[in-house]
């Protein structure tokens, strides 16, 4: 017996990952960790919103609304 189970095709990256990712590749070759690595944080919130449905701060990963600020 097989099962055959399909899959949800996945969504279309957006384009701003592309972007920041290019733009954390330039700053590394300009000798800027830090601002490589904020950039791939910035891409990384970017997917994981697109995978959750849920924006997430770039720097903590915590859904908006829910951090220490918030009262």
């Amino acid at each position: 017996m097989q099962i055959e189970i399909e899959l949800a095709p996945r969504p279309a990256q957006n384009p701003a990952i592309a972007g920041w990712l290019q733009a954390a590749d330039e700053a590394e070759r300009a000798g800027l960790a830090f601002a490589a690595n904020t950039y791939r944080s910035t891409a990384r919130s970017i997917e994981l919103e697109q995978e959750t449905g849920v924006s997430v701060c770039a720097c903590c990963f915590k859904p908006f609304g829910r951090g220490a600020l918030q009262h």
